[in-house]
């Protein structure tokens, strides 16, 4: 076998077992009403097709009602706490939180609250701009989700 190979074999592996980690056991699968469990299912997918373009699932940052990914190849260096050190996208399963309504969010590296670089967005929209999203450095110009 390849380097490249057995490299890809590797980053599979890591990959399912990080999607295993956070799978819903059956047992509390089962206790769950249908709507709970066709969000999860999304949730689940959003998750794969988010870790194959290169983003990591953040187990620190996420909560029961919260859930976040980070884009490594966005760090950047901020000297301001306000500002995040890499672009980031959540989602929240309750509106119960004020500082997170419930929605999908992304916030791009190196930006804040006050510099409107926090979106909430349909999850089509996001879909339909995260090649802008990833290539986004802290300095450039904000791009426009709409």
């Amino acid at each position: 076998m390849s380097r490249n190979s057995d490299a890809k074999k590797a980053r599979r592996k890591k990959r399912q077992a990080q999607r295993d980690d956070r799978w819903i056991p059956g047992d509390v699968k089962d206790t769950l009403d249908d709507v709970d469990v066709e969000l999860a299912q999304a949730v689940e997918t959003f998750d794969e097709w988010l870790t194959t373009r290169g983003w990591t699932f953040d187990a620190e940052f996420s909560t029961d009602t919260l859930i976040s990914w980070f884009f490594e190849p966005s760090a950047a260096a901020v000297a301001d706490e306000r500002y995040e050190p890499v672009t980031r996208i959540w989602i929240t399963a309750s509106g119960e939180d004020d500082d997170f309504p419930e929605g999908v969010k992304a916030v791009l590296v190196g930006t804040g609250d006050d510099q409107g670089a926090l979106y909430t967005v349909a999850p089509e929209v996001l879909l339909a701009h995260i090649d802008s999203i990833e290539s986004y450095r802290s300095g450039d110009t904000t791009p426009v989700l709409a």
